[in-house]
């Protein structure tokens, strides 16, 4: 067994509420690293460092940046699952489609940490078995 397969699996909380953060964090760190941001500076940076498995981002007030940004992280680093998080999703109908096409998930905001937790659980568990 490699140490890879030892490690737990990581995820990247990417929410400007530092209070929601630190409860995700709580509620999932005792199946998963966790680590926590609010906002995308140095995004690559802590996601390579940090080996990310997971990113996990709020996307209220999402802008063609944000698509842009998505979409280079997307490319880039090819492993990585994105759950977005969203209370509403913005008018403009190309940034809600553009948000469509890099999510592997998305989830409501309020959420049942439980739900959000089991659509984890199942990201990461197909990565597994890949």
């Amino acid at each position: 067994m490699n140490a890879n397969e030892n490690r737990k699996k990581r995820i990247l909380v990417v929410d400007p509420d530092e209070d929601f953060c630190r409860n995700v964090r709580l509620y999932l760190e005792e199946s998963y690293d966790v680590s926590a941001r609010q906002g995308l500076e140095y995004i690559d940076y802590a996601i390579l460092l940090n080996r990310v498995d997971l990113l996990l981002i709020e996307a209220d007030f999402a802008n063609n940046e944000l698509v842009r940004s998505l979409q280079r992280i997307q490319k880039e680093h090819a492993h990585l699952k994105i759950v977005i998080m969203y209370t509403y999703f913005p008018a403009d109908k190309k940034i809600e489609q553009g948000l469509a096409k890099v999510a592997d998930e998305m989830i409501a905001k309020p959420f049942d940490v439980f739900q959000l937790k089991t659509k984890i659980d199942g990201l990461l568990k197909k990565t597994e078995q890949v």
